[in-house]
């Protein structure tokens, strides 16, 4: 069997690519060719770096994007309740397995069996028996007995810990508020700057979500909210929450310590599937070129692990240390992105895009069935594009739910919309200021062959007529030959 390696097979990548800005990533040339090697959302971690910091890389984003013309958009990701261990004296210390420690938030300098937590509630939080989890799920303790504001530990996997190493607490309820003050101060600096989406950490339920919506809705500046699931408390939850937000990210790193890790995959797959039914964008984060932190190539397993996400039908891969401060930033996004094109090739190739995915029994959503429609037309057809004349965006993200087997061209006037829409599998969205103006058919026409997507004879698939009001909504699907 020959293996398709032609990447241009496709001309556009649908998988969207998402890459953490830091140290490695952060200077105006590096901005610039990142978004040449196809990222389409910049990420800035609010859990590093400051405001004066996060500004001057969001202007550096702003310079390189529009001396490309590219619409690359910016998503602010707040830290949460995100609890931390003291320092150490001397920087570190032992833990053996099968002694005692002593976890306190009494503030001071952690060594000689004590760790300090950075998180006031903790021995509140904590009983007898429960699990303490220390860097990212390296060393394990189980509290014993607690007394005020000191909890007995029996340290079960031991090694050397650092300074101001993560604190997971699996089964624990953490009463801490999942916004603290500081995402508050974050996030409406965030609105401030004129970010595209905002990520809320460790949420639990949909008050988490609607607590940001607030703060959101008090600013004049306009975001998508990004759900982050990455406690089990969210699994449960995750419907609801998908309810209220606009994106979901599988966030595996915190979600690997707090399920076994053998649980991972299937929890990813449930949630891919379940954004999927509910029509909003999924993204799958954390580790997925771990290796290339330090080495030019990755791993196999790590290749499959991306293949696999794509082949799930996740709308966007991220790339965090990766980018932020590994020592190869640039070839870990065209890794990502010749192995989502690769992907891409082998399920084009095996027919299985513009199926449709029709979520439920009769009756079907009326936006709905136009999307499994024009998914399906795409494939009868062999159209070269579908292309959507968008206002606010929903239109063209309703459309990418269905994954036609033509790449999706979403026209609007409006430049943020344009840059919302970056997150949405297999959409090209383009900033035309004749949309809603001119004729939609021509206009169509026109794309396709300026954009190099079809020539004479052949087809292009025109949605429009979505509008919020159902009194207005009077959408249609127009078959256009170039």
């Amino acid at each position: 069997m020959a293996v398709k390696t032609q990447f241009d097979f496709l001309k556009n990548r649908r998988t969207r690519i998402i890459a953490t800005l830091g140290p490695a990533s952060s200077s105006l040339a590096s901005i610039t060719a990142l978004i040449e090697a196809g990222v389409n959302i910049f990420r800035l971690n609010m859990s590093h770096g400051d405001h004066a910091g996060h500004t001057g890389v969001f202007k550096c984003v702003c310079t390189a994007r529009e001396a490309l013309g590219v619409e690359v958009a910016v998503l602010a990701d707040l830290c949460g309740p995100k609890i931390r261990t003291g320092s150490f004296s001397g920087g570190s210390m032992a833990l053996i397995e099968g002694e005692e420690v002593t976890v306190t938030v009494t503030p001071g300098e952690g060594g000689d069996g004590v760790i300090v937590s950075q998180y006031e509630s903790l021995v509140d939080d904590v009983e007898a028996g429960d699990r303490i989890l220390l860097a990212d799920g390296l060393f394990e303790l189980q509290v014993i007995s607690k007394d005020g504001a000191d909890a007995r530990c029996l340290v079960v996997h031991g090694g050397t810990i650092t300074d101001k190493k993560g604190i997971n607490l699996p089964g624990v309820n953490v009463s801490a508020p999942s916004m603290t003050e500081k995402d508050h101060a974050d996030a409406r600096f965030a609105l401030d700057l004129g970010v595209d989406f905002i990520a809320l950490s460790f949420v639990r339920t949909a008050t988490d979500i609607n607590e940001l919506h607030d703060v959101v809705d008090a600013h004049e500046h306009d975001v998508q909210v990004v759900a982050k699931i990455e406690k089990p408390e969210a699994l449960d939850n995750a419907e609801a929450i998908l309810d209220v937000t606009d994106a979901i990210m599988v966030a595996r790193g915190d979600l690997g310590v707090e399920l076994r890790a053998e649980q991972v995959p299937g929890a990813q797959a449930q949630l891919i599937s379940l954004a999927e039914a509910k029509g909003k964008p999924v993204i799958v984060a954390t580790q997925m070129l771990e290796s290339m932190m330090t080495n030019s190539r990755p791993t196999r397993a790590e290749v499959t692990d991306i293949s696999h996400a794509v082949s799930a039908g996740t709308d966007a891969v991220m790339l965090s240390g990766e980018t932020a401060a590994g020592d190869f930033p640039l070839e870990s996004v065209q890794m990502m992105d010749r192995i989502a094109r690769q992907t891409e090739v082998e399920i084009w190739s095996r027919g299985a895009y513009g199926l449709g995915k029709v979520r439920s029994e009769p009756p079907i959503p009326l936006w709905n069935v136009i999307a499994e429609t024009t998914s399906r037309m795409s494939r009868d057809l062999m159209a070269r594009a579908v292309v959507v004349v968008t206002r606010s965006g929903k239109s063209a993200q309703i459309v990418s739910t269905a994954r036609p087997a033509a790449t999706i061209i979403a026209l609007t006037a409006d430049h943020a919309v344009c840059r919302k829409l970056a997150l949405n599998w297999g959409v090209v969205p383009i900033v035309e200021p004749r949309a809603g103006t001119a004729n939609p058919n021509e206009l169509a026409r026109e794309l396709a062959v300026s954009l190099g997507l079809g020539e004479e004879g052949q087809y292009v698939l025109l949605v429009r007529g979505f509008h919020g009001d159902q009194v207005l909504n009077l959408p249609s699907v127009t078959v256009i030959e170039i």
